[in-house]
Protein backbone atom coordinates (compact mmCIF):
# COMPACT_ATOMS: atom_id res chain seq x y z
CA UNK A 1 0.00 0.00 0.00
CA UNK A 2 2.79 2.23 0.80
CA UNK A 3 4.49 1.81 -2.59
CA UNK A 4 1.10 2.26 -4.71
CA UNK A 5 0.63 5.55 -3.21
CA UNK A 6 4.27 7.05 -2.80
CA UNK A 7 4.52 6.32 -7.10
CA UNK A 8 1.20 6.84 -7.73
CA UNK A 9 -0.53 9.19 -5.34
CA UNK A 10 -0.32 12.77 -5.68
CA UNK A 11 -0.34 16.01 -3.40
CA UNK A 12 -3.55 17.59 -1.89
CA UNK A 13 -3.83 20.87 -0.70
CA UNK A 14 -5.22 20.91 2.59
CA UNK A 15 -8.73 23.34 3.14
CA UNK A 16 -11.50 24.06 6.07
CA UNK A 17 -14.53 22.30 4.62
CA UNK A 18 -16.78 24.27 2.13
CA UNK A 19 -19.97 25.39 2.98
CA UNK A 20 -22.91 22.45 2.34
CA UNK A 21 -20.72 19.54 3.64
CA UNK A 22 -21.05 18.31 7.07
CA UNK A 23 -18.29 17.09 9.11
CA UNK A 24 -18.99 13.70 10.19
CA UNK A 25 -18.27 11.20 13.07
CA UNK A 26 -14.00 10.57 13.93
CA UNK A 27 -12.32 7.28 12.95
CA UNK A 28 -15.12 6.18 10.24
CA UNK A 29 -12.98 8.22 7.98
CA UNK A 30 -13.27 5.73 4.78
CA UNK A 31 -17.43 5.25 5.11
CA UNK A 32 -17.49 9.25 5.77
CA UNK A 33 -15.66 9.99 2.74
CA UNK A 34 -18.25 7.07 0.65
CA UNK A 35 -20.54 8.90 2.24
CA UNK A 36 -20.06 12.73 1.52
CA UNK A 37 -18.70 11.24 -1.98
CA UNK A 38 -22.05 9.90 -2.74
CA UNK A 39 -23.72 12.77 -1.26
CA UNK A 40 -22.05 15.68 -3.40
CA UNK A 41 -21.53 13.68 -6.88
CA UNK A 42 -18.85 16.53 -7.75
CA UNK A 43 -16.31 15.44 -5.31
CA UNK A 44 -14.06 11.97 -5.80
CA UNK A 45 -13.23 9.69 -3.50
CA UNK A 46 -9.67 10.06 -2.39
CA UNK A 47 -7.85 7.32 -0.19
CA UNK A 48 -3.90 7.73 1.09
CA UNK A 49 -1.92 8.74 4.11
CA UNK A 50 -2.82 11.76 5.72
CA UNK A 51 -0.90 13.96 8.91
CA UNK A 52 -3.40 15.68 11.27
CA UNK A 53 -2.41 18.78 12.16
CA UNK A 54 -2.07 17.73 15.38
CA UNK A 55 0.13 14.75 15.14
CA UNK A 56 3.95 14.46 12.96
CA UNK A 57 2.48 10.63 12.41
CA UNK A 58 0.67 9.96 8.96
CA UNK A 59 -2.26 7.59 9.21
CA UNK A 60 -4.09 5.70 6.55
CA UNK A 61 -7.09 7.90 5.89
CA UNK A 62 -9.83 8.39 3.41
CA UNK A 63 -11.16 12.06 2.11
CA UNK A 64 -12.82 13.68 -0.87
CA UNK A 65 -11.36 15.99 -3.61
CA UNK A 66 -12.70 18.51 -6.01
CA UNK A 67 -13.23 16.28 -9.22
CA UNK A 68 -12.58 19.24 -11.26
CA UNK A 69 -9.05 18.75 -10.05
CA UNK A 70 -7.99 21.72 -8.38
CA UNK A 71 -6.48 19.28 -5.50
CA UNK A 72 -8.29 20.60 -2.40
CA UNK A 73 -9.55 18.51 0.17
CA UNK A 74 -12.68 17.88 1.44
CA UNK A 75 -12.22 16.03 4.53
CA UNK A 76 -15.86 15.37 6.65
CA UNK A 77 -13.90 13.42 9.10
CA UNK A 78 -11.01 16.10 10.13
CA UNK A 79 -13.69 18.94 9.56
CA UNK A 80 -12.69 20.61 12.67
CA UNK A 81 -9.13 20.70 12.37
CA UNK A 82 -8.08 19.92 8.56
CA UNK A 83 -5.10 17.28 8.36
CA UNK A 84 -1.50 19.23 7.76
CA UNK A 85 -0.73 16.91 4.55
CA UNK A 86 -2.68 14.77 2.20
CA UNK A 87 -1.23 12.01 -0.06
CA UNK A 88 -3.39 9.77 -1.82
CA UNK A 89 -5.22 8.58 -5.02
CA UNK A 90 -8.54 8.99 -6.20
CA UNK A 91 -10.20 5.92 -6.57
CA UNK A 92 -12.84 5.01 -8.79
CA UNK A 93 -16.52 4.72 -7.94
CA UNK A 94 -16.70 1.02 -8.19
CA UNK A 95 -13.98 0.84 -5.29
CA UNK A 96 -15.49 2.55 -2.83
CA UNK A 97 -16.07 1.30 0.56
CA UNK A 98 -19.44 -0.18 1.03
CA UNK A 99 -21.38 -0.90 4.35
CA UNK A 100 -21.12 -3.38 6.23
CA UNK A 101 -17.52 -3.57 5.29
CA UNK A 102 -16.01 0.38 5.65
CA UNK A 103 -12.59 0.07 5.62
CA UNK A 104 -9.91 1.17 3.54
CA UNK A 105 -10.02 -0.29 -0.02
CA UNK A 106 -6.41 0.35 -0.06
CA UNK A 107 -6.08 -1.64 3.42
CA UNK A 108 -8.36 -4.61 3.27
CA UNK A 109 -6.30 -7.37 1.35
CA UNK A 110 -9.70 -8.78 -0.49
CA UNK A 111 -9.38 -5.33 -2.56
CA UNK A 112 -5.79 -4.21 -2.15
CA UNK A 113 -4.91 -7.68 -4.02
CA UNK A 114 -6.41 -7.51 -6.74
CA UNK A 115 -6.15 -3.98 -8.05
CA UNK A 116 -2.44 -4.64 -7.42
CA UNK A 117 -2.73 -7.28 -10.15
CA UNK A 118 -5.02 -5.82 -12.28
CA UNK A 119 -4.53 -1.96 -11.75
CA UNK A 120 -6.53 1.24 -11.46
Amino acid sequence: MHELVAACGRWYIPASLPAGIRGLPERQCFANAAATEREHPHLAYTEGFAVAANSPLPTAHAWCTNADGDGHVVDPTWSDYAGGAYLGIVLPPHLRPKAPHNWGVLEAPDSLYPLLRSGL
